[in-house]
């Protein structure tokens, strides 16, 4: 398979290639019954608790970095490129970083979920990320992988930027 600079998502049947900023987060290991339990708690989070640096993990080991920021009343972010495969199952078989440029990413809160998109060339693609916590959460494909696909887990580096002297 040929590897270009962007961002490289084998699912099921089909390769896409996007051209992906910082890292692809989405969190593994949730139940799939929890999804209404965590629809629940998702309530209680507001977009600045999103907003900061997010370590996309697999295996566990960070992969690569989301970063949401607010400017304004809009919310955006970045991507580092990222390479995930899944097998027929939506389960996770390999997730490495690529040398692929940072993206620019659109987000936007409704019902507690932060809905994030990207666009590359004719395709849109898009991704749900959920907070399990005040620190960690999940980043989920919204479409194009099998509805029951495991979610990439979600590690909090920052809220705030780090100071600069």
């Amino acid at each position: 398979m040929k590897k270009d600079a962007g961002t490289m998502f084998m699912v099921p049947k089909l390769l896409r290639k996007v051209k992906a900023g910082a890292a692809l987060a989405v969190m593994a290991g949730l139940l799939a019954g929890a999804g209404a339990g965590l629809a629940h708690a998702q309530a209680s989070y507001s977009e600045a608790d999103y907003v900061g640096s997010w370590h996309l993990m697999f295996q566990g080991k960070a992969f690569a970095t989301l970063t949401i920021q607010k400017q304004g009343t809009e919310l955006s972010g970045s991507l580092t490129g990222v390479s995930i495969e899944m097998d027929d199952n939506g389960k996770l078989t390999n997730a490495t970083a690529n040398n692929g440029p940072a993206s620019t990413l659109h987000a936007a809160m409704e019902d507690g979920v932060l809905h994030v998109s990207e666009k590359d060339g004719d395709d849109v693609i898009e991704w749900t990320m959920t907070l399990t916590s005040a620190k960690t959460g999940e980043l989920r494909f919204a479409r194009g992988v099998p509805a029951n696909a495991e979610a990439i887990r979600l590690e909090k580096l920052w809220s705030e930027p780090p100071v600069q002297n």
